[in-house]
């Protein structure tokens, strides 16, 4: 009987012991799967068990990815319509300053054409001793004022994006919009280009429109050149003062397009990390063509074919640099 009652009392020591035992056994901590970096931090290698596998992503780029889509904010700068006394277009600009400019513009041009033909019959006369020198003189400066009273108002409006000229050949129903592109990515713009199009008050909906001109000069402070594109008024609901995203498609230089997100820049170098094999990152430095709106262009340091990380480069930053 007492053997018995101390072989229980032994049984119920020993369960907590076995119960720590499994306890310990199951709390034994992971193995560690650090990546290792080598070669001053160009070279980075992951375990393939290594959680920071799960955070990158790679793709490999060629060349159906060589287009980017450069995009700009637009807004409607002017609408044509016919006239409603049935003689001709009328051209509605946004803003009453404009269409003050422009009636100026057409007033200097038609006193330019006027004085134009009565400074060659003031010429005709003084050449028959029918008209004085000083009548010669009045009129040329009656000319040359003319002509200084147009190329002022023209060149406001070429400044605005407008090309006077144009503007009297452009077709009923029609709206054209300005945008301010980027210097650095004039290459993507060209006179009769398609552009596609997305206004704020029809986000759901996209539309096509042609580049009409690009601006004559590059804005000083903002490094911008004014482009202006044309599309036709679908049932005159486009309005003026509208605005509107446009979206340019260019062939990169190089052929070799990568999303932004491949890219890290550190001391203003720009890098991106080339998977060599499955676990194996090379850091890379890379020079940068045009940019769009979520991809960018490489000039070199790219070849097609090649797998680079497009998701969890901040992750191989903090290891190649340190941080």
């Amino acid at each position: 009987m007492f053997q018995n009652k101390f072989l229980t009392v032994l049984i119920f020591c020993l369960i907590p012991f076995f119960d720590s035992c499994r306890c310990a056994k199951e709390k034994v901590p992971p193995k560690n799967f650090r990546p290792t970096v080598s070669a001053d931090g160009i070279k980075i290698t992951f375990h393939p068990e290594s959680p920071g596998m799960k955070q990158i992503q790679v793709s490999k780029f060629d060349k159906s990815s060589d287009f980017i889509s450069i995009g700009a904010p637009a807004r409607i700068i002017a609408s044509v319509a016919s006239s409603s006394s049935g003689r001709g277009r009328i051209v509605l600009f946004e803003s009453a300053d404009i269409n003050t400019l422009y009636a100026q513009y057409l007033q200097s041009r038609n006193a330019l054409n006027r004085t134009s033909k009565n400074l060659q019959r003031i010429k005709d006369m003084y050449q028959n001793q029918v008209a004085t020198l000083k009548d010669m003189i009045e009129v040329e400066t009656e000319y040359g004022n003319a002509q200084a009273e147009f190329a002022e108002t023209e060149g406001k409006l070429r400044a605005m994006g407008f090309n006077p000229v144009e503007l009297g050949t452009i077709r009923a129903n029609t709206v054209l919009l300005i945008s301010d592109i980027p210097e650095g990515n004039l290459g993507a713009v060209a006179k009769g280009k398609s552009v596609k199009i997305v206004f704020t008050s029809f986000p759901d909906q996209k539309f096509t429109g042609v580049a009409a001109a690009v601006g004559d000069n590059v804005d000083p402070l903002t490094r911008t050149v004014k482009v202006r594109v044309a599309m036709q008024n679908y049932q005159n609901k486009f309005k003026p003062g509208m605005y509107a995203h446009i979206e340019f498609s260019e062939k990169s230089s190089s052929g070799a397009v990568i999303p932004f997100s491949s890219v890290v820049t550190v001391e203003g170098n720009t890098y991106i990390f080339v998977q060599k094999d499955p676990g194996e990152f090379e850091r890379r430095q890379i020079v940068l063509g045009n940019s769009g709106i979520d991809k960018v262009g490489v000039i070199k340091g790219l070849e097609f074919g090649e797998e680079i990380v497009v998701q969890g480069t901040l992750l191989l930053k903090g290891l190649s640099f340190g941080y």
